[in-house]
């Protein structure tokens, strides 16, 4: 499967023993726990699903006794960091965006619970609600973006650091807040264990996923296009040419993919910016006519 991120890079785990011990020395109550999104392995989703209703396996499920408890065989799944389990599970996870770590004095279950408070967004307009990938490491960061500051706040609440394995296989950490277990103040939980956005947030959730999936798109229609290069760096050229198309009103789905595709053959960005305003001109003036 394509998945549009790099593979691992050959210091990671090094790297990431590193940044574990970093903090653990300064704070000695802070344990380490790996979160992984089931939904990329099927084989390693059940599994952890069976491990799961097996305690005391270190294992739970954060759709566990939720409105999502339904779809635990694909649910994000934490795990206590025992020494054989973590580089394990990283060199399963090489290419896949569903391996991140957890630094926090909260229990498993108390991490569980506090996840629980983020596992949906619900737009109040349509009072709809949809599944928070927060898992999934190409989505974590833009989801965190999108969310207003007290939600993000209290999202970073249930942790010290959240360390996740980025787009290029590198580290990247998201800094949280809580350090004492006795000090922390669980989120409350709402209806659908979901937390209300506004329809400029939803949007923006939306859009946030545009480049992957044109990505994606590029790897099922022209293989060639995108397999012979570094998958992060097409991406960020995917990003960066997305608001150069609605600065010039190219809003099309159809017309975007093509765009991006033609774009991203031509040498270097200012070629991509010239090809764009010609297909603007040429836009004006059929239009004018």
């Amino acid at each position: 499967m394509f998945y549009g991120v790099d593979s691992h890079h050959p210091n990671l785990l090094r790297q990431i023993e590193a940044t574990l011990v970093t903090l653990t020395e300064k704070h000695q109550n802070i344990t380490t726990k790996i979160l992984i999104n089931g939904t990329f392995d099927d084989e390693l989703g059940l599994h952890l699903f069976n491990q799961s209703k097996r305690p005391p396996a270190g294992i739970v499920s954060l759709y566990e006794n939720s409105v999502l408890s339904d779809l635990e065989e694909c649910a994000p799944f934490l795990l206590s960091a025992d020494s054989p389990r973590l580089p394990r599970l990283l060199e399963r996870s090489d290419g896949v965006p569903m391996f991140s770590i957890l630094q926090s004095p909260l229990t498993i279950h108390g991490l569980q619970r506090h996840f629980s408070a983020f596992l949906q967004v619900r737009t109040p307009s349509d009072g709809r609600c949809f599944p928070l990938a927060f898992s999934d490491t190409t989505c974590s960061e833009d989801i965190l973006q999108n969310l207003n500051e007290n939600q993000r706040n209290a999202f970073c609440a249930g942790f010290a650091a959240w360390h996740l394995v980025n787009r290029e296989g590198k580290l990247t950490t998201i800094n949280g807040t809580c350090f004492d277990a006795a000090s922390y103040a669980p989120p409350a939980l709402g209806d659908a264990n979901a937390i209300n956005i506004t329809d400029k947030q939803f949007a923006g959730l939306i859009d946030s996923g545009e480049a992957d999936y044109i990505l994606r798109q590029l790897f099922e229609n022209s293989p060639s296009s995108v397999k012979d290069h570094i998958s992060s760096v097409t991406f960020h050229q995917i990003r960066q040419l997305l608001p150069e198309l609605n600065k010039r009103e190219l809003t099309q789905e159809e017309e975007r993919y093509t765009l991006i595709a033609e774009a991203i053959r031509l040498p270097d960005f200012y070629k991509a910016l010239d090809m764009l305003d010609t297909v603007q001109k040429l836009r004006a003036s059929s239009d004018s006519k």
